[in-house]
């Protein structure tokens, strides 16, 4: 079994800026900005948290809080909207026994304490890395069962029925998804009445292999929730990206597994058109290090793209973070380095929005003061797992955390929930395991030193 942490694959909002625009949580001089979990330097317990500060403040002014205690070893939440409130589903991994589900907590990020509102479990789900919401319904995927689940928000957070990729649809060929192939569920948007689901492909139910990954999209009926079938298209390999701006979305693929030392020759970018439902896929420039492994985009004029791989011992990851236009995203050599990367730690991610750069860089999540335009500009707030509740730990997941929203401005935040980090986790554990067998040696596979994931 592969596992993964909390940071990710990433459901994105479409254009949210986290700007306030009519929130009335905005009328407070201090909001909850950043959503954290962290786990002890052992990974045998966990909390969860938050970055608070005025939105329109200097990193420099923004503290940290802890808000839940008591979690297990791999906690992670996850951002969605329940008409135009913001809410929090808070999920914590049973990695010893995965069958044995623990009870969601729904929570409300804006509140000032952390009090369930609902402890719902859903049985279709296991692992959960992506949540969406449409109407009265959510929807929900986890990386271990690859279903899509239907729950009820109006009915105590209940699930209503689920459907299993890629069995549910026999439009989906053996050629995409072979038959004893392992598959995950990765990410989830909702743009319009259309979801969108990622799906990656183990094609012989080795996690050292992977096949394309697979974007699948549905109608969505208002009335029951139910999902209509419409299309599937196939992208990178090892896909956790499914970021949504001005109808395309963007998928980050490593093009396999994490190496040591070395990037993947078919790590790559799809930017899927949603009107035709076509894609155009982007590759690195030769003097480019890494696999493509996050993207956030603000506006037309500043986009980001972060690449990076791990050296040798899984101890450091290199790379870089690139600014480009949204014009320009189809072509790297017109990209511009804003960072260099070489640094330790397991979690990766960026997020952007008007007034700042958030960078969970490793083990420590970096804010900068503005959108970086060049590699001196440099992180003015930094976060550690020892600043966030435990000495020597470890960062878990993260999430950017909507306020809640006016029913005109939640319209345009057609994909119901805000960044998070969520699929990047599975990165950070498998990075994480990688470089304790380095101690010893990786095993070889194709000439290539690399960790095979099974358990």
């Amino acid at each position: 079994m592969k596992m993964k942490f909390g940071f990710l694959k990433r459901v994105v909002v479409a254009a949210l800026t986290l700007s306030v625009l009519g929130s009335s949580a905005a009328l407070a001089a201090t909001d909850n900005l950043f959503g954290y979990t962290v786990v002890d330097a052992g990974y045998s317990q966990g909390l969860a948290g938050v970055i608070n500060g005025d939105r329109t403040a200097a990193p420099t002014t923004f503290t940290s809080s802890t808000k839940v205690t008591g979690l297990n070893s791999d906690p992670a939440l996850f951002n969605f909207f329940q008409g135009t409130e913001s809410r929090l589903v808070l999920r914590q991994y049973n990695v010893a026994n995965p069958a044995n589900l623990i009870a969601n907590k729904i929570l409300d990020p804006v509140a000032s304490t952390w009090t369930s509102l609902a402890t719902p479990t859903w049985d279709a789900v296991r692992n959960l890395h992506a949540v969406a919401t449409k109407g009265n319904y959510l929807y929900a995927t986890g990386y271990d069962l690859a279903k899509i689940a239907v729950v009820n928000m109006n009915s105590s957070y209940a699930q209503t029925t689920s459907y299993q990729f890629p069995t549910a649809w026999t439009s989906i060929p053996t050629s995409v998804v072979p038959a004893g192939a392992s598959v995950h569920g990765e990410g989830l948007t909702v743009v319009g009445n259309n979801l969108y689901a990622l799906f990656t492909v183990n094609p012989s139910g080795s996690y050292s292999v992977y096949s394309d990954s697979v974007v699948v999209k549905f109608s969505i009926n208002s009335i029951s929730g139910a999902l209509n079938y419409v299309n599937y298209i196939t992208v990178g390999k090892n896909a956790f990206t499914l970021d949504h701006y001005n109808n395309k979305l963007y998928v980050c693929g490593l093009g396999g597994t994490q190496n040591a030392g070395s990037a993947n020759a078919d790590t790559r970018m799809d930017i899927i058109d949603l009107t035709s439902f076509t894609k155009t896929t982007v590759t690195k420039t030769s003097s480019m290090t890494g696999d493509f492994r996050d993207i956030t985009i603000v506006d037309a004029n500043n986009a980001y793209v972060f690449l990076g791989n791990y050296d040798a011992s899984f101890a450091n990851m290199v790379g870089g973070v690139y600014r480009t236009t949204v014009a320009n995203l189809a072509s790297p050599s017109l990209w511009t380095k804003v960072s260099d990367v070489n640094s330790a730690g397991y979690l990766w991610g960026i997020y952007a929005d008007s007034n700042r750069f958030w960078f969970v860089k490793g083990n420590q999540i970096d804010i900068y003061p503005g959108l970086p335009t060049s590699t001196s500009d440099t992180a003015a707030k930094t976060f550690t797992p020892t600043q966030l509740g435990y000495s020597g730990g470890n960062l878990n997941s993260a999430i950017i955390l909507a306020p809640d929203q006016t029913t005109a401005f939640a319209a345009r935040s057609n994909s119901g929930v805000a960044k998070s980090f969520a699929a990047h986790s599975i990165l950070a554990q498998q990075a994480r395991k990688a470089a304790e067998q380095a101690k010893t040696g990786l095993k070889i596979v194709n000439g290539q030193r690399i960790l095979s994931f099974d358990k």
